[in-house]
C-alpha cells in the first residue's frame, strides 16, 4: 500500500522507562505518537508547534525541542 494513503497504523511499541506504563500504573494503555526526527520531513514543524504549545508551562522542554529540530 502507498504510505501516503495508509494513515495512522501501529508501527512502534512504546514503554515508559519509569515503569508507569505497566498494568495498574498511571500510564498503562496510554497512546503515543512517534516522530522520526532525522528522516521525517515534517518533524521540525511538529516539534516547533509542540514547543510553542508547551513553552509557558515547560520552558526548558520547549527550548530543548527547538534545539533538536533547528540544529
Amino acid at each position: 500500500m502507498d504510505k501516503r494513503k495508509r494513515g495512522i497504523y501501529r508501527k512502534f511499541k512504546v514503554e515508559r522507562t519509569d515503569g508507569k506504563s505497566a498494568p495498574g500504573e498511571k500510564h498503562h494503555g496510554c497512546r503515543y505518537f512517534v516522530i522520526d526526527i532525522d528522516h521525517d520531513e515534517h518533524a521540525d514543524a511538529a516539534l516547533l508547534a509542540y514547543a510553542d504549545a508547551c513553552e509557558a508551562e515547560y520552558p526548558k522542554l520547549a527550548d530543548d525541542l527547538r534545539n533538536i529540530c533547528c540544529r
